[in-house]
């Protein structure tokens, strides 16, 4: 059996691709997201992969039951589904996704208006356009 070393690439993976955070905090004190409302919160460019992603409720609705969603064009809830937007806390969810095409992730209210505040973030990793293919030495 032959033993091959890629030039080029450490842990197999193309060298300066690195992971990031994507982080922002969204007030909704004084436009609320309403009912069936979203919030293009993230633009992920085509061949982004997304590790994974949440929601932070930094600040309560004041009143209501706001329920929260987080997800694409293709899932409303694959990253966050049904957060309760009249408490403080968070739903993480590390479902992975490659996308091969641009799109948003986004932001949804559900059942009621929300008037709080919440921090979006997202781990992700933009590996752009295939490069050359690694030789063997």
């Amino acid at each position: 059996m032959a033993d091959y070393t890629i030039t080029g690439a450490a842990a197999g993976v193309p060298l300066g691709i690195k992971p990031q955070i994507v982080e922002v905090v969204l007030d909704f004190s004084s436009t609320s997201l309403t009912t069936s409302d979203s919030v293009e919160v993230f633009t992920m460019n085509a061949n982004t992969l997304v590790l994974m992603a949440g929601v932070e409720v930094l600040t309560a609705a004041s009143t209501g039951s706001p329920v929260l969603d987080l997800g694409d064009d293709a899932d409303d809830d694959l990253y966050v589904a049904a957060l309760s937007g009249s408490a403080t806390g968070h739903e993480i969810n590390n479902a992975a996704k490659f996308y091969t095409a641009a799109d948003t992730i986004d932001l949804i209210a559900n059942t009621a208006t929300f008037d709080g505040k919440v921090r979006v973030f997202a781990v992700i990793a933009e590996l752009g356009t295939a490069e050359t293919a690694a030789t063997f030495a």
